[in-house]
This record gives C-alpha cells, structure tokens and sequence, in this order.
C-alpha cells in the first residue's frame, strides 16, 4: 500500500497539535502551574498547615511516576480514545473531590486520581503524539504543544484568583474539573489518533511506501539505554532540575505573601510567568537547533537562576517581571528538555517506553518537592534558604545534563516491524 502525505489543505497532524494544546493547558496547568494559588486559602479556611496541605502534591506527583511507565504500555495497545477518555475523567474527578474535601485525608484520597490522570492524559501522550506524527517540525510541534502549560497560565491564573476571592476555592475547584472534562473529552473522542496510518497518512516530512514489512528505526532499545551512564544522569538531571523549576511555583503565593506581597500580585506574577512559558518552549526548540545541546542547556540552567535572585525582591513590580522572564525558559528543563534529549540521546526506537521512565523521573522531582521545600521552609519559617538551595540546585542541573550527554552511547540501526514511534 503506498500512502503519500497530501499536498492540499492541513496536515492531519497540526489538529493533533491543537489537540494537545487543549489537554496542557486545561488538565496539566491547573495540576502543576497554578497550586499555589490555593495553598492560602484553602489553609486557612481548613485550619491546617502549609506542609500538611501540599503533601496531596506529593502523593499526586508519586502516584504520576508510578503510572507513567505502565501509561506508556496502555497507550499502545488501547484505543487512545477511550484511554484519554478514562484518564481526563480520573483528573475531573479529583478536581470535584477537592471542591467538597473537609478535611486534608480528603486531599490525598483524590490526590491519588489526580496522579494518574496527569501521567496518563498529559506527561505521556502529548510528546508520543508530537514524535508519531511529525518528523520534519518535530522540535517546534513539541514547543508549542507543551506551550500550552504556560497558555493554561495565562488563561486560568487571573480566572481562578477571580474564583477564588469572589466565590470560594471550593467553586474555583469545581469548575476547573468540569472545564476539565468538558474541553478535551471531545477532542480526545473526535479528533485525537495515536499515529497516522490510523488516518492513512505518514509523518510529517515521510513521503514512502507504508506496508507491514520492516522499516529501519535508529536508536537504542528500552534494555540497551538503561545499561548507559547518560541514561542515568539524565534521569538524575530530571530529578534536581523538577525540585529546581517546581520549588518556588508551588509555594509562589504564600513566599509572596511573607514578604509584602498581594494575592493579586501572586495572580499576576503567575500570569506573567506562564505566558513567559510559552515564550520559552517555542523558542527553546530553535536554540537546540541553532545553537547546539550544551549552550541550550546553559541559557535554560542559567535563566533559572537568575529567575530566583530576582525573585528574592519578587514583591517589587520589575524584579517580579524579570523573574517571569528568566523563569519562563528555566521551566522548560523538565517539560521539552525530557522529550528532546530522550530522543536525541537514545534515538527513537521504543520512543514512548524510554519516555515513559524519564517521565517517572520527571514526577518523581515533583514529588520530592514538597517534602524539599516544606523541610527548608520549617528551619527558619522563611522561604529565603529555599531560594539560595534552589540556585545551587540550577549549578547542579547543568553538570548533570553535561555528563549525560559527554556520555552519549552511539546508536545501532535495528530494524522494527512498527513504523510508528512506539
């Protein structure tokens, strides 16, 4: 069968990107970028602690490592519509379970949910979609769909401190549930497919015969990568770099409210920030490009640094900005750094497998930091150590992706009877 990529009208595969858009900033935002927002007043109206109240984060963030590598498996033998179905609807579920929690058992019971919707919805399917169905554009496919987490940003931010203050977090959480399922459920029935030929296309920039006989795929299997140092520093990276890019996310609203700062300067530093996230993926992509791997890594290492010496006068309007800035690129060390340098390392072969452990990683760096930054916080009740730990943390990041790729294996060309990127 000899199937060609069509010369008029869109490529099928934009709509996945949009596709993917949709599920970053309505089901990923919320879960990771805009936490902080609640910790304030969900505390204080709960009569329990900070530290108390962010271990949800953990146990969500745990429970997403756990789910990711088995995600990767369900993905491929699943009708990614209802896959993404039952997964969007785990994350709906636990949005509306917050909107009715009483006590901070209540947040963890539904932290559980949140988990695996967030590795089944989101940390997987997005960058396994993005390399199934572009090979030529793949590194500015990746950085827009992933843009979509700074977009979620932009538009919820302001939206849900206006919940919030007027109508409750229990409202704000509960529309942002039903938002949720209501937004990326039809896109996940109608318009979402795993890989082209469910189309009777070809990746973008393959123009060949498609038949069940093998085709050549460059990289390293799941076994050989894991037997590599790269692999493993890599892994490491994602770990310290997701305590170094979530550490003063999550805990944004209540740092600035201990040094002088408003609610809606919080919202608006999110806002900011997140619009700086999309700013930041869709250009991090081309400087991969451009500049090569290593000096990349040192502008997005380095931003996040910077990021936090502003961020200590974040309660002043221009170091608040400059912080939105830097931080904007320094973000993008554990959201399109994963997925370009899993396949730029190790190549594209079993792809989603090798992503799904680095995703593990990714949520594994989430997860710790809470129990970090809480830890930090409770020596001195102040947030001023966590940022000076969290600039040693960006020195640390950059050694650790040094070492990972100076240790780059070389690939083998194996053949493999899938065409697709699984």
């Amino acid at each position: 069968m000899t199937t060609q990529q069509g010369k008029k009208g869109i490529f099928y595969g934009w709509w996945i990107v949009v596709a993917c858009v949709m599920i970053m900033t309505f089901l990923y935002a919320p879960i990771i970028n805009l936490v902080s927002l609640y910790t304030v007043p969900v505390t204080e109206d709960l009569g329990i602690g900070r530290t108390e109240f962010m271990t949800y984060y953990t146990i969500m963030a745990l429970v997403s490592m756990i789910f990711c590598p088995i995600a990767g498996k369900v993905m491929r033998n699943m009708d990614i519509r209802l896959y993404l179905t039952i997964f969007t609807t785990l994350g709906t579920i636990s949005y509306v379970g917050f909107s009715f929690a009483t006590t901070a058992m209540h947040f963890y019971l539904f932290a559980v949910l949140m988990g695996a919707s967030l590795a089944g919805a989101a940390l997987i399917p997005a960058p396994v979609l993005i390399t199934n169905w572009f090979n030529e554009k793949r590194g500015l496919c990746l950085g827009i769909a992933l843009a979509g987490s700074g977009l979620g940003g932009v538009i919820l931010s302001p939206v849900l401190n206006w919940l919030i203050t007027d109508y409750g977090w229990r409202s704000a959480y509960l529309i942002t549930g039903i938002s949720m399922f209501v937004l990326i459920v039809p896109m996940a029935l109608f318009v979402i497919r795993l890989k082209p030929a469910d189309k009777g296309l070809v990746p973008l920039g393959e123009i060949k015969n498609i038949t069940t006989s093998s085709q050549t795929v460059e990289g390293l299997s799941q076994r050989e990568a894991f037997r590599s140092v790269s692999f493993w520093a890599l892994c490491a990276a994602i770990v310290v770099g997701g305590i170094v890019v979530n550490g003063m996310i999550i805990n944004l609203a209540p740092y600035l409210k201990d040094i002088g700062g408003t609610p809606q300067h919080a919202a608006i530093l999110l806002s900011l920030g997140s619009a700086m996230v999309i700013v930041g993926k869709l250009l991090v992509g081309r400087l991969y490009d451009k500049l090569g791997t290593i000096t990349t890594l040192l502008i997005i290492c380095g931003s996040g640094l910077v990021s936090f010496l502003f961020l200590m006068r974040g309660d002043l309007l221009i170091p608040g900005i400059l912080y939105t800035i830097f931080t904007g690129f320094g973000a993008t060390a554990v959201t399109v750094t994963p997925a370009y340098l899993t396949s730029s390392l190790f190549g594209e072969k079993e792809y989603s497998a090798k992503f799904g452990i680095v995703s593990l990683f990714s949520s594994l760096g989430a997860a710790l930091t809470p129990i970090v930054s809480g830890a930090i916080y409770n020596i001195n009740h102040s947030y001023g150590l966590l940022l000076n730990v969290l600039i040693v943390l960006s020195i640390v990041l950059f050694g650790l992706f040094v070492i990972a790729i100076k240790t780059k294996p070389k690939f083998n060309t194996t053949s493999d009877m899938e065409y697709s990127l699984d």
